[in-house]
């Protein structure tokens, strides 16, 4: 197991050991907060090391706009459904009439709803008129659906 964390461990100053029974007496053990700080940086190097795997490894398709990320969002917190209808709809595979279907070669784009607009996430979720009074009750402060938007960071 140690020489499995050997990539973990380059660049770090120190490793302490962690010891599982009492210390003999006169044995040098680091302090508590520098072991905290070492395990915190070992940690934060795995992070780093699985996030970059994942991008090298299994990039994500180019119309994906979201970073790989190693916790859940917030909005994984509502029921499965809708929690796999907002995964859908971020990964441009939902039911919406503009994201691709393997069953329609030619779809209708145009909204359902409304008729103006082509019917995609930021359509559906910002700029219908049909909708505005569900979002002015729901998504008040809502202007963006991009990677780094607030509705994806708060539940």
């Amino acid at each position: 197991m140690a020489h499995l964390t050997l990539p973990l461990q380059e660049g770090l100053t120190r490793l302490p050991l962690i010891l599982h029974a009492p210390p003999p007496p006169g044995t040098n053990i680091p302090p508590p907060e520098l072991m905290k700080r070492t395990y915190q940086a070992l940690l934060a190097r795995a992070r780093n090391m699985l996030l970059q795997d994942w991008a090298t490894d299994a990039p994500t398709p180019p119309y994906y706009e979201y970073p790989p990320s190693l916790s859940p969002h917030p909005f994984m917190g509502l029921g499965k459904f809708v929690a796999g209808r907002i995964h859908q709809m971020r990964a441009a595979k939902s039911y919406l009439a503009a994201h691709p279907s393997w069953g329609d070669e030619n779809p209708d784009l145009t909204c359902p709803h409304c008729g103006t607009g082509p019917d995609t996430f930021q359509h559906a979720i910002l700029t219908c008129p049909a909708r505005a009074r569900v979002r002015h009750l729901v998504l008040q402060e809502v202007s963006s659906l991009g990677h780094d938007a607030t509705i994806w960071t708060e539940p």
